[in-house]
């Protein structure tokens, strides 16, 4: 059943006009009040009783709702009568992509080394300074960058803010729209895997030598749009409650006939195939 969108209460509107936001159609982004968001990644639209939220940075609905509990509008603000331009957040994405650069010999070459990660992967830069922050406040700190891709096509970015020297990471922030995109380090034939992060999506594919791609979330993990040529997809899943959940989820959504689908939780010990060393 297609899901129809209803105009906004005055309280929707009242919000989306205190965050500085934009309209399109029934839909609004704003900058997400519940992390420091250098561009717009909050989607706002009207529900039955309340309002409908989703942080494509990954932030809890919980806590977005609690922050918009607290914005208190100065005015009362009038929704636009006329179609609004829509707020293009993956081209903001697509722009900061183009500034990456290769990893070699960068802190985004040292992190993926800290984190195990070796091998040669597709959809990876390094930016020194990569926007952080509201507008503002913006700063500007090192960055790995992940292309989230579906169709060929750049559909957002995760931002992974590195420490020094990429001995590990501060804060993990996406930019765009992914949808049904994921971060693809390598092409599959027949046989893909499937994994929540993109350093466990790494780590899978160097220790089992199979493609694997990165939902970039436990709640994406069942939106991911898969080649259909594949005969055969694994899910790389966490060995945790949440892990677990998300991809028994993913198995039922994404089964069909000809398609044979394995679920693999890494060896007992470990949380997730990220922290699996290699051997010996």
């Amino acid at each position: 059943m297609p899901l129809i969108a209803k105009p906004p209460s005055q309280r929707l509107v009242d919000i989306v006009g205190a965050l500085g936001g934009s309209w399109s159609g029934y839909s609004a982004m704003c900058r997400c009040p519940a992390h420091a968001d250098a561009t717009p990644s909050l989607s706002l639209r009207q529900g039955n009783h309340d309002i409908l939220v989703h942080c494509f940075a990954g932030c809890d609905p919980a806590d977005v709702l609690r922050e918009l509990a607290s914005v208190v509008p100065g005015k009362t603000y009038v929704f636009p009568d006329g179609p609004a331009r829509p707020f293009d957040s993956t081209a903001i994405a697509r722009n900061l992509w183009s500034q990456g650069r290769a990893l070699a010999n960068t802190w985004g070459e040292a992190y993926c080394r800290y984190r195990g990660i070796v091998g040669r992967h597709d959809d990876l830069r390094y930016l020194a300074r990569c926007p952080k922050g509201r507008k503002s406040n913006t700063v500007f700190e090192p960055a790995l960058l992940v292309g989230v891709r579906e169709g060929g096509d750049i559909k957002a970015v995760q931002r992974i803010f590195l420490k020094l020297e990429g001995q590990g990471y501060r804060s993990k922030l996406m930019i765009g729209n992914p949808q049904a995109a994921s971060w693809q380090g390598q092409r599959p034939v027949k046989i893909l895997a499937l994994a929540e992060g993109f350093e466990s999506a790494a780590r899978f594919a160097e220790l089992h030598g199979i493609p694997t791609w990165s939902s970039l979330g436990a709640e994406r993990l069942d939106l991911v749009r898969l080649p259909d040529r594949i005969e055969e997809l694994i899910i790389a899943e966490d060995n945790d409650p949440e892990g677990r959940r998300a991809s028994l989820k993913a198995a039922q959504t994404y089964a069909r006939d000809g398609l044979t689908i394995r679920r693999m939780a890494p060896p007992s010990g470990y949380t997730d195939w990220a922290a699996v060393p290699g051997p010996n």
